[in-house]
This record gives structure tokens, C-alpha cells and sequence, in this order.
């Protein structure tokens, strides 16, 4: 995909485009921002413009044959690094940095993609940062990450550093349209649900059964949770704690429900919810809990969403969490 082919983050794609143009693109990038967002494909989409040997206005050419390398994911100068199990560890680093002394295969720069930096370790990222302070011509490293406070300051202030913000439900709409077949309906529902994550919303759709399937399967899981004892809460935890992206996908719509229960308590008007099609329901069960349990409910999500995202062992992390929301109403 070309930069000019990205939806939303517009100014990041001028600053991307111009960079090439100029033949002025700094050694080091720190995309941010939150999963899902677009972070990866627009970093893809800049490599490709970077070794295109015909960039036309600061873009990739997408016909030359570093543009059909880039699209096959076979170019031998654009090199992805991503965690091996729960972190990148330095040997991985290592490795990137002998390609770096190594001159480009076929063209004038080398690419690097690493994905997830933040899952460094404390040894690779002093690693990496050797090459920061003193980076070799022809080299532009791209570290993407979804949590950037977790980034050794120093990673950081040798970066140029570009923050992604949610896109509208309507740019979600237009990509979830173009990458899926899913029903309008549900994208007209997912383009609201995923928080200007576009990445999100593809994920969703993608599920068995779409999203509505998914929706129905958490809601289960949810009900009566708040009553349940501590055994039935270590089930119901049990039955999402086999894959981190199930337990992730869980997750973010427990914060949706949990959310809507909220609002719903708070203002009664049906417009303002993500499930708005479940406001009957949602009427009924805000009402079990207090606005102060609620908070509580919704902070203990995000610390578990968190926690899941810095690797910690999946079915500990939702065993306890599901433990705590067996109380919570």
C-alpha cells in the first residue's frame, strides 16, 4: 500500500511524504499510538517510498521492482523485527545491527521495522541505543509501539516522534469497507466500537460469526458475573485465558459494556452508546450497580488490558480480574 492509499492521520503522511521528497528522512522514528491504528501499514507504506527507485511526490512508485519486493514482502533491504515469545531480545538486536554495517542489498538504504519496541529488554534496548546515538548513512529504523512511556528515555529522545491519534468512525467505516465483507450494519456498529482503531475493527470482524457472534459470547460471559462465586468467575475466566488476543479482544468489549452501563446510568439516552441496540438490556443492568462500582469495574479492565499488553501470563491476569469482578456489583 502506498502513503497516498492510507486513510486519516494526515499530517503524519504529509511530514512522511515530504521527508522523501527532500530526501531529508531522519535516521530514527517512534510511530505511537494506540493498537490497531495504523502504525505498521503506514511504516510498511514509508519503507516501500524509501526504497522506491522512482518515488513520485514523496511516494512509492508501486510498479518498480523494489515496490513489487516491498508488496511481496520479499525485499532483502526492508527487515521487520518483532518479539520472539514475550520480548525482543538482544540477540535479535544484535542481528539487526550486523545487517546495519552491511551495505543495502539492491538499493541506497536499508529499513528497519521493529515492532512492538517496547517489549524490548533492558539489555537489547542498550543495544539499540549504540546505534542510535551513531547511526550509519543510509539507515532509518522505525520503532512502533502501542505503549511509548514503556521506551528508555533516551530511545526516545533519538527519535523523531510521531503520534498516531483514533481516526473517526467514518475513516474506520471507509477501511473496514475496503478490507472486509462484512455488512453494513456491522460496520456501521464496529466503526464506532473500536475506538478509532480501524486494526480493531478488521480484528472484530474477522472473528467467527462477526462481531455480533463475538458480542453474544462475551454478554454471556458477563451476565450475572457481578453474583457469581469465585469458582463459576474462574470458568467464565478460563474460557477467554487460552489465547492473549481472545483474552484482548475480551477485554475491549467488556470496557464497551461496561462503559455503556455507565453512561446509561449516568444519562438514560440511548444515542450516546456504542450498543445502542441492547438498550433494554442495558437499562436493566446499570441499575445493579452504583456509578462508584462501575469506575472500579472499568479501571480494573484497563489494568488488565495493560498488563496483558506488557506480557504478563494471560489466564493469571484474567483468573484475578474475573475474581474481582464477581464482587463488583
Amino acid at each position: 500500500m502506498k502513503l497516498a492509499d492510507l486513510t486519516g492521520h494526515e499530517e503524519i503522511i504529509r511530514a512522511l511524504r515530504r521527508a522523501v521528497e527532500q530526501n531529508r528522512a531522519s535516521h530514527a522514528y517512534l510511530f505511537a499510538g494506540p493498537e490497531g491504528v495504523g502504525k505498521t501499514t503506514t511504516a510498511l507504506a514509508f519503507g516501500a517510498a524509501l526504497l522506491c527507485r522512482n518515488p513520485e511526490q514523496g511516494d512509492a512508485c508501486g510498479r518498480c521492482r523494489d515496490c513489487r519486493q516491498v508488496a511481496a514482502r520479499n525485499h532483502p533491504d526492508l527487515h521487520r523485527l518483532v518479539p520472539e515469545g514475550a520480548s525482543i531480545k538482544i540477540g535479535q538486536v544484535r542481528e539487526v545491527l550486523r545487517l546495519i554495517t552491511l551495505s543495502p542489498f539492491q538499493g541506497q538504504r536499508q529499513v528497519f521495522v521493529v515492532e512492538q519496541s517496547d517489549l524490548m529488554t533492558q539489555e537489547a534496548a542498550n543495544c539499540l541505543l549504540k546505534t542510535l546515538e551513531e547511526p550509519p548513512a543510509g539507515t532509518v529504523l522505525i520503532l512502533i509501539s502501542d505503549r511509548p512511556h514503556a521506551l528508555l528515555p533516551t530511545i526516545i529522545s533519538r527519535c523523531q516522534v510521531l503520534t498516531f491519534q483514533p481516526l473517526l468512525p467514518e475513516q474506520v467505516s471507509v477501511i473496514l469497507k475496503r478490507v472486509t465483507d462484512a455488512p453494513d450494519e456491522e460496520v456501521e456498529l464496529l466503526s464506532r466500537l473500536s475506538g478509532g482503531c480501524p486494526g480493531r475493527a478488521v480484528r472484530l470482524a474477522g472473528t467467527e460469526g462477526g462481531y455480533f457472534g463475538l458480542r453474544q459470547r462475551m454478554l454471556e460471559l458477563a451476565a450475572g458475573l457481578n453474583r457469581a462465586s469465585l469458582a463459576e468467575a474462574l470458568q467464565r475466566a478460563a474460557a477467554v485465558a487460552g489465547d492473549k488476543e481472545d483474552a484482548l479482544t475480551c477485554l475491549e468489549l467488556f470496557l464497551l459494556w461496561y462503559r455503556d452501563l455507565l453512561v446509561c446510568k449516568e444519562t438514560g439516552t440511548p444515542e450516546l452508546l456504542f450498543n445502542r441496540d441492547l438498550f433494554p438490556l442495558i437499562d436493566r443492568e446499570a441499575r445493579i450497580y452504583s456509578r462508584g462500582q462501575l469506575l472500579r469495574v472499568i479501571k480494573e479492565i484497563e489494568k488488565t488490558r495493560d498488563s496483558l499488553l506488557a506480557n504478563v501470563n494471560t489466564r493469571l491476569a484474567m483468573e484475578m480480574l474475573f475474581m474481582r469482578l464477581a464482587g463488583a456489583g
